[in-house]
């Protein structure tokens, strides 16, 4: 495949020097500066790549029109004035490394066969790591004489993932009940957005004598609550006070647990001796956004085989294109560094049927990078102790300027 080459020219660092980028993939790619854990100035290179989904188990093949890279993480639901209750719909891409590679899945998942059901298993495989959940149409608890009970859900042809439908909720306290004359909240900490949770005293003893009444009454007042369409295939949320974590396939925001216990610790110690650089027990963990379950240590390679069942109307088997990015780069002091960008992020979006994924490298400042050239090549499992074949892909020299051969 022979890709057009564009190049641009970026700032490479505060002496005036400027990095010329040389991107022979008919994909986007996005040039940043980050900061390391200890301060140290990073340059960041994001590569994202568009592919259509197949069937067959073929291989993905590149989408005609390619999503631009996502600067920040874009919410659905009412993120200005309530964040708590707000959802990830896309998240960004400019983060400076994740150890390992997100799998994320949005958009509606379709009842098998496009028949309406009541309840249905879906999930998806990619390469060893699979996860499974049971998607259900509306439902509610209900409280009885003896406890609360979930009821029969209404056949739907399709259940959105969005963790707005997954386990969790929040509740507003009113400033004159929290004790600093501030309003909070109440609320799950692994998905505040969700529904069909109600807390346990342990969940608000903090507060004061007067907010601790105004919660309990508020919890034994509900009758009636919305129960979650989305939960584990095999561990189902039965009453609200159930001690679950939320289920889905969908990117985590920054607030919510586990993702949030990666950040480290912003105390007065952190503020003394460390600021403004990240905390001593900062875990690069906090920049996976996906479920814990659907990260893939070590990454992966990009020709793993995928399995979709209850995602879309029928099961689809097909591959990861088999991509394999490789960037040259050419440092002030003359000396040339290839690396091989990791793949961190896969988002699969079953309304569009395709997916996205993203690569990425860095490189330290001591040096700056002043030329860039983005290729590829295309591994496929089939070498000696399964290790990658290489062929090329793309990246030859094609006289619209300085460019090299990528295998």
């Amino acid at each position: 495949m022979m890709a057009a080459v564009c190049v641009e020219e970026v700032p490479a660092s505060d002496a005036g020097l400027c990095a010329t980028i040389h991107n022979h993939l008919a994909v986007p790619h996005f040039w940043f500066q980050q900061s390391g854990p200890e301060g140290e100035r990073l340059d960041v290179l994001v590569v994202r790549a568009t592919f259509d989904f197949t069937a067959q188990g073929e291989p993905m093949t590149l989408a005609a029109e390619q999503h631009p890279i996502v600067a920040g993480d874009v919410y659905a639901g009412p993120a200005a004035a309530d964040p708590l209750r707000a959802v990830i719909q896309e998240d960004g891409d400019l983060v400076p490394y994740k150890p390992g590679t997100d799998i994320l899945v949005s958009g509606r998942a379709l009842a098998p066969g496009g028949v309406p059901h009541t309840q249905w298993v879906a999930g998806i495989r990619v390469g060893g790591l699979k996860k499974l959940l049971r998607l259900h149409g509306p439902r509610q608890f209900r409280k009885r004489v003896f406890g609360w009970r979930v009821g029969p859900a209404s056949p739907v042809e399709s259940v959105c993932l969005d963790y707005r439908l997954a386990y969790g909720g929040c509740i507003d306290v009113g400033p004159q009940f929290t004790g600093d004359g501030e309003p909070g909240t109440i609320r799950h900490c692994a998905n505040p957005a969700g529904i069909g949770w109600l807390p346990k005293p342990a969940d608000y003893k903090h507060l004061g004598r007067a907010g601790r009444a105004f919660v309990a009454h508020w919890v034994t007042s509900q009758k009636v609550l919305d129960a979650p369409q989305i939960e584990a295939a095999l561990d189902p949320v039965t009453h609200p006070f159930q001690h679950v974590p939320p289920q889905g396939l969908g990117a985590i925001a920054r607030w919510c647990a586990p993702r949030v216990n990666y950040q480290g610790e912003y105390d007065a110690r952190w503020r003394a001796t460390r600021y403004p650089l990240l905390p001593e027990n900062f875990d690069a963990r906090y920049f996976q956004n996906a479920p814990a379950d659907l990260v893939a240590t070590p990454h992966l390679r990009g020709d793993e085989s995928v399995t979709m069942i209850g995602l879309l109307e029928e099961r689809t088997d097909m591959a990861l294109p088999g991509w394999m990015p490789i960037v040259v780069a050419r440092l002030a002091g003359g000396s040339d560094v290839v690396s091989v960008p990791l793949l961190d992020t896969l988002r699969f979006d079953l309304d569009r049927r395709q997916v996205s994924i993203v690569w990425r490298t860095h490189f330290g400042y001591d040096d700056p990078v002043v030329d860039i050239a983005i290729a590829s090549t295309r591994s496929r499992v089939g070498g000696v102790g399964d290790e990658p074949v290489v062929q090329p892909l793309s990246g030859v020299d094609d006289g619209s300027g300085p460019t090299y051969r990528a295998c």
